[in-house]
């Protein structure tokens, strides 16, 4: 066990690193799960009118929902203003990412730990 000492810091290191990771997927899973993406896109209509001469207008807010099974338009309404809470489709996958590359690590540094471990283990 003696010829393994050098191993311990590197060991502490791992540690250190995979409690601070646990600690935040947590942050960045509870800061995902209070987000509210909703992609809204600003579209530009055409009335119907054979003589209008200012087709098409807009843009107005439109998202898309699915429904039975094929996605559609929803006009969001004159007036339409973001709720609360309402957080961009850019600024979610950004954070997604984050959260996905943090869990990426950690699966990276519980392998190493296991390896230390065995090697500590096996003599």
């Amino acid at each position: 066990m003696q010829r393994y000492h050098h191993l311990l810091p590197h060991l502490q290191t791992l540690l250190e690193e995979a409690r601070f990771l646990e600690k935040r997927i947590r942050e960045e899973r509870e800061a995902l799960s209070a987000m509210v993406p909703l992609p809204v896109y600003w579209r530009r209509v055409k009335c119907g009118k054979d003589k209008c001469r200012r087709c098409p207008h807009g843009p107005y807010p439109y998202t898309k929902e699915k429904v039975d099974g094929k996605w559609q338009w929803k006009y969001l309404g004159k007036g339409w203003q973001p709720p609360e809470g309402l957080t961009k489709p850019e600024v979610f996958r950004k954070r997604l990412a984050r959260y996905r590359r943090l869990l990426e690590r950690l699966v990276e540094v519980r392998e190493k730990l296991a390896e230390v471990e065995r090697v500590l283990g096996d003599h």
